[in-house]
């Protein structure tokens, strides 16, 4: 059993901890000065009353060199150091509250911290380096240390049930619901159970999919497709915690972690009535948009690294030419990531071991955002296929009409902020729309 590093001074509340710590065979390094170490075990003890004047400082040191250890902080009066960040600790309790709950919770910190490793492991196979991925790991990282509810959305092929799994990873439970795949009728009974004889044909008790997760999580797979009887059922398992089975007259208590995920833009389902507008609400606490995969470029030749290295077979070198990897960066993949994937295995398919040439990717040029189709020169670089200027000029336009209406979606119908974001001065951008006929009103 590995160490636990104890930052205090000799007291009575330290005293208290080493004796109990000791009487479960937990060994303790005790150290009397805050200086951070080079090495710490997985858990941390901090004593905040011992290094008054120095907390800030240590702990974010500590931070730096070890960022993996799990930091239980405590005081006698914890409000005393509201100015200490949040992430400077994993913990932070009253005396009274560490003489009560400290077993409970250095065991949770164990959890979480083999959770942690369980989560680097299977977020190494979400490959990319763009500012989206990098601030997606930090976002899931810390709603694995949390219980409320999580709310993916994106476009399909983006990976959500990946990240599903990744902040589940510390329960030993994980049950996944397709709710596109359940008949209206059968919604109940398969979420929540019946009784024998609930219903015609209901020969034998069975328990719900929430029930088999109790003591672990469930993942709400395309919730967007949930029929609204079951959305007031599930409303109601979210508020109160209990489920009752068809036919039954008890309720029973669950504690049940919720993930749920959608390809469906859910403020649009709720305006047209097909969402419940409280659900959103209570499943939108942790919320994560996963961009897709046109809007991370920068990531595309990681993943297909990534996947040449999965798939190649044993012993047989592929590498991408500059040619191919300028058409892969040219497509809308309006597959996502799965497209990419198919598309690597596809092509290692048909192709020998060596360099993999423009030519050799098997790609599905239509793009369906925009209607259009792609040529690609010798060395891969994409334009929009023509057969005279007048008609290349034509699709370019399309083309930038598609690209302005949706820098304006994404500042909410703001001209104001899509000229900012996009670098134009605002009455620039309202010429150019004039110019290409768009209508403002008319985006949503």
């Amino acid at each position: 059993m590995s160490p636990i590093d104890f930052f205090t001074k000799e007291t009575a509340t330290s005293s208290f901890i080493l004796d109990v710590l000791s009487s479960v065979n937990y060994a303790v390094v005790t150290h009397t000065e805050p200086a951070p170490l080079n090495e710490l075990s997985s858990i941390v003890i901090w004593d905040l009353d011992s290094f008054t004047s120095q907390n800030i400082q240590a702990l974010a040191a500590l931070r730096v060199q070890n960022p993996d250890s799990m930091i239980l902080a405590y005081a006698e009066d914890t409000e005393r150091y509201a100015e200490i960040p949040t992430n400077l600790y994993d913990t932070i309790l009253t005396v009274e509250s560490l003489r009560l709950h400290l077993m409970s919770k250095i065991t949770r910190l164990k959890e979480i911290y083999n959770a942690r490793q369980i989560f680097r492991e299977r977020m190494s196979h979400l490959v990319g380096k763009s500012e989206a991925m990098q601030n997606l790991r930090k976002t899931v990282e810390r709603a694995i240390l949390h219980t409320g509810p999580v709310l993916i959305q994106g476009e399909s092929g983006v990976g959500k049930d990946l990240i599903a799994r990744a902040i589940a990873c510390v329960y030993d439970k994980f049950v996944t619901v397709n709710c596109s795949a359940i008949p209206d009728t059968l919604f109940e009974s398969e979420l929540f159970g019946h009784t024998r004889g609930a219903f015609t044909g209901a020969q034998n008790e069975r328990i719900g999919l929430f029930e088999d997760a109790n003591g672990g999580a469930i993942f709400l797979d395309e919730i967007g497709d949930m029929p609204l009887q079951a959305q007031v059922k599930l409303l109601r398992v979210i508020q109160n915690h209990e489920i009752r089975p068809i036919g039954a007259n008890k309720t029973r208590h669950i504690d049940v972690r919720i993930i749920a995920a959608t390809n469906r833009d859910l403020k649009e389902e709720i305006r047209e009535k097909r969402f419940r507008e409280d659900l959103y609400y209570r499943l939108n606490v942790i919320p994560m948009q996963l961009s897709p995969l046109r809007e991370r470029k920068e990531d595309i030749e990681d993943l297909a690294n990534y996947f040449i290295h999965q798939y190649a077979p044993a012993g047989e070198p592929y590498k991408l030419s500059d040619g191919a990897l300028q058409k892969l960066q040219a497509h809308s993949w309006p597959g996502n990531i799965r497209e990419l994937e198919n598309t690597i295995q596809r092509t290692l398919c048909f192709t020998d071991p060596g360099i993999i040439n423009a030519s050799d990717l098997q790609i599905d040029e239509a793009d369906p955002h925009h209607g259009k189709s792609l040529r690609f020169s010798d060395n891969g670089i994409a334009y929009p296929a023509a057969d005279n200027y007048d008609e290349f000029r034509e699709k370019q336009l399309d083309e930038e009409r598609e690209f302005l209406k949706a820098k304006i979606r994404e500042s909410n119908g703001s001209v104001s902020a899509a000229a900012e974001k996009i670098g134009m001065l605002r009455t620039a951008l309202y010429n150019r729309l004039g110019r290409l006929g768009i209508n403002t009103k008319d985006i949503r």
